[in-house]
């Protein structure tokens, strides 16, 4: 080590993170000889400078004599491997008392290669890097006034900066990061045993000009590969920040020795934005707060034994806001977000779920040495999610999550390893996850609008409004999309003892909980493949598309009622074969939309005799192109199977294939011909869904003479109009005025077009368990369709 002197950063550290590096210099103190002596200048004060570089075969933290190492720790140069990094610190006393450093760290690299818990050996969390340029002050003071405790006044600016993880050899990282950051106010003091941190103010600003991967052992923590070309890249994020915040910190963990972390944050303001290829996608006009409880870090074992850094949370709540989502060349925004959220211990099937997080070493088994494995719980006791656009706003209310497993994280690069096909990317795998979320109902208008279903609405996205499943599999996010940044998607996801409803009644309607019910898809296995899905950030919006996908999702019972043991519809078996298809989402709804008759202006329309709504500028567009390609082999097909009386085993359980079958096999979409002279017909097509989600105001008349479920007199045909003053918030009009219509009920509005040009079922069998298969039809072809919808879910007593 040349020229090492403790003092760079002492104090500093503690707002930029790096508390530990400040302990690691301290610990280092040695005489100066005349060289270093002579680099020492003082005038108004004193001024250190030196190149640093030091290494360490391993610091340890113990807590209840159970450790975890950091190992191949090395300080220095970034740039130059061996050299120093340069540190230069003004100290001076200014007339307040007050301790001040100006300080310049240009070009420094702080790594670890391993992350290590005793009691594992063999295996390892990965290595961590963090390169960065700081230039900055620091003003430490003794607080006035009877305080026991010490306040400061920390800016600082960061260059330079990378930050990556890295696995066997590979690693993801983030690029050229900017920082600039601002605390003034703080103080540190001790409150009782607790060691309590405040900052009235801290204002920032960030930049990550690329986050980028390598497969290559000989690249670490440069942005060019050997030839000089830039490294892939997932795009680039950015931001901003206004907040304040207390944090307490005492001793104890969760059992024994350990460390607790208790903090309260208000978010003033802040964005979010992600950069692909010169397009975002930003989150603006954040607020919010959380309050941490009773956060506790232990090292100890997980549920199952196994040797484990442990965070266990007691309590955390909060609320966020975002103001504006936009996306794409014309700043367009979806609309505005609202999240609330309890994290809390809470009692689901039966079952008590906590909230806490133990870190492992190792990853998936086949992927090596290095990885992270996290044994996972959680139980959000409740959350509602609202969204508001053009000023109407719908709340998805009362959603719960549950659930415990392992997630593995690994960096892997394209191949076969131990008989586990990789992909090159950042690998997010799950093994034996049990989880489950329900979602109690919809509101729209304001949180104590009347409970209502239209959650089913949610299926067009892929969201069931209740479900619980165990999980295995992986998802790997590769860098760069369809062209330059962006992300390319492999996955393969296994799901089994899944239980869905696709539309379910609330579970608790205000009188306690209840058995939900509803139309049920049980006993579900799903076994899906996603290859080379991109996503990109486009000047329309969010662009996916996808090379190739298939999945089978098996039900072995479709029941009404009760989820568990309502009466069965019998087996249903569908499969799904696509090859490039893809998914544009838009901000911006449907607009203006004729809702019950034709025309292209509101004249038009009513002369139709429909209704002319003019839905707004915000919402959600999404269209999509679904290819259904012919089929490959007993997986790669698109097919449906619908089975009935079947035998039932030894336990009352219904035996798949035992039963009749009704088989639509082979499903393939064409545009009608071979247009391209290769001989087959032309896929390219395929079925084309336009879809549009708003929230609005809407007609909504009564069926029948009298009163509803709720005691509200109306006649048929009356058209509700909602009214605070009512006893039940609404009233019933039979002609209903100007003002009348303004206060119609809101709904969540949905305008859908499916249009294709041909779409083939190759054979429909009827299968009988003792004669077999028999045809019944034999290439059924529809050609030209063209379906067009406009549903509204408004609240119905």
């Amino acid at each position: 080590m040349t020229r090492k002197l403790s003092g760079i950063l002492p104090l500093s550290t503690v707002v930029l993170g790096l508390g530990s590096y400040s302990m690691i210099t301290a610990a280092d103190l040695q005489s100066l000889d005349d060289r270093a002596l002579s680099e020492i200048r003082g005038q108004s004060g004193i001024t250190i400078e030196t190149d640093l570089t030091m290494t360490a075969d391993k610091l340890s933290y113990y807590d209840d004599n159970k450790g975890v190492h950091l190992e191949g720790m090395r300080v220095g140069s970034s740039e130059v491997p061996g050299q120093g990094a340069f540190h230069r610190t003004r100290i001076d006393i200014g007339s307040d008392s007050a301790l001040n450093l100006e300080y310049l760290v240009e070009d420094r690299r702080v790594e670890f290669s391993d992350i290590r818990l005793a009691g594992a050996p063999g295996v390892s969390m990965g290595g961590i890097f963090f390169d960065h340029s700081l230039q900055g002050t620091l003003s430490l003071r003794q607080q006035t006034a009877g305080g026991t405790g010490y306040e400061f006044d920390s800016a600082y600016t960061m260059t330079g900066g990378r930050l990556g993880y890295r696995t066997n050899g590979n690693s993801v990282f983030l690029d050229d990061i900017t920082m600039s950051v601002e605390a003034l106010g703080v103080t540190l003091e001790r409150v009782g045993q607790t060691l309590e941190l405040t900052a009235p103010r801290v204002t920032g600003s960030w930049q990550v000009g690329a986050i980028r991967y390598s497969s290559d052992p000989a690249i670490y923590g440069r942005s060019t590969n050997g030839n000089g070309d830039l490294l892939p890249s997932y795009g680039g994020l950015s931001g901003q920040y206004e907040l304040s915040s207390t944090t307490g910190i005492s001793a104890g963990g969760r059992a024994g020795e350990g460390l607790r972390f208790d903090n309260e944050t208000t978010i003033h303001s802040a964005s979010f934005l992600y950069h692909d290829d010169g397009h975002a996608l930003a989150l603006r006009d954040i607020t919010g707060s959380y309050r941490i409880q009773d956060l506790r870090l232990d090292v100890g074992e997980d549920w199952r034994g196994r040797p484990a850094v442990g965070l266990t949370l007691g309590r955390m709540e909060g609320e966020f806001e975002v103001g504006a989502i936009e996306i794409g060349g014309a700043g367009k925004s979806f609309g505005a977000f609202n999240l609330s959220f309890l994290l809390e211990d809470q009692v689901f099937g039966g079952r008590n779920y906590t909230n806490a997080l133990y870190l492992q070493g190792g990853g998936h088994v086949d992927a090596g040495a290095q990885g992270l494995r996290l044994a996972a719980q959680w139980s959000l006791r409740l959350s509602d999610l609202s969204y508001t656009e053009d000023g109407n706003r719908v709340i998805i209310s009362g959603l719960q999550s549950w659930g415990q497993g392992d997630i593995t994280v690994n960096v892997t690069r394209d191949g076969v390893q131990g008989g586990t096909r990789f992909y090159d990317g950042l690998r997010i795998g799950f093994e034996g996850l049990e989880a489950g979320y329900r979602i109690n109902g919809m509101r729209v208008g304001s949180d104590d609008a009347p409970l209502q279903g239209g959650t089913e609405l949610l299926l067009a996205l892929g969201i069931y409004p209740a479900y619980d499943f165990t999980l295995d599999g992986h998802m790997t996010l590769g860098a760069g999309g369809a062209s330059g940044e962006g992300l390319t998607i492999n996955s393969d996801i296994h799901i089994r003892d899944g239980r869905a409803a696709v539309i379910a009644a609330p579970y608790d309607e205000g009188n306690g909980e209840q058995p939900q019910k509803g139309l049920w898809l049980t006993d579900m296995t799903y076994d899906g493949h996603v290859r080379n899905m991109t996503l990109d950030v486009t000047d329309e919006g969010l662009a996916l598309a996808t090379e190739e996908s298939w999945s089978t999702m098996d039900i072995g019972n479709v029941r009404i009622g009760n989820g568990v043991d309502g009466e069965s519809l019998g087996r249903l078996k569908i499969q799904r074969f696509e090859q490039g298809s893809t998914t544009l989402i838009k901000p911006g709804g449907a607009g203006n939309v004729c809702v019950g008759g034709a025309g292209a202006s509101a004249s038009a329309c009513s002369a139709s005799g429909g209704e002319w709504e003019m839905r707004g500028e915000e919402g959600v567009t999404i269209e999509m192109k679904n290819i259904l390609a012919r089929a490959q082999s007993s997986e790669k097909r698109n097919s449906l199977l619908w089975e009935t009386n079947r035998t039932v085993d030894g336990q009352g359980r219904a035996v798949n294939g035992s039963g009749t079958r009704l088989v639509l096999d082979n499903i393939y979409t064409s545009d009608g011909g071979d247009f391209d002279g290769d001989g087959v017909d032309d896929n390219t097509y395929g079925i084309q869904t336009d879809l549009s989600v708003d929230v609005y105001q809407t007609r909504v008349v009564k069926k029948e003479n009298g009163a509803d479920s709720l005691g509200v007199n109306g006649a048929r045909g009356d058209e509700k109009i909602m009214d605070a003053s009512a006893p039940q918030g609404y009233r019933y009009v039979s002609s209903p005025s100007e003002a009348d219509r303004l206060n119609r009920p809101l709904g969540f509005a949905v305008k859908a077009e499916t249009r294709f040009k041909e779409l083939t079922i190759n054979n429909i069998d009827l299968v009988h368990p003792v004669g077999g298969a028999q045809t019944a039809v034999f290439g059924a072809v529809l050609q030209n369709v063209n379906i067009r919808a406009n549903l509204t879910a408004t609240p119905i007593p």
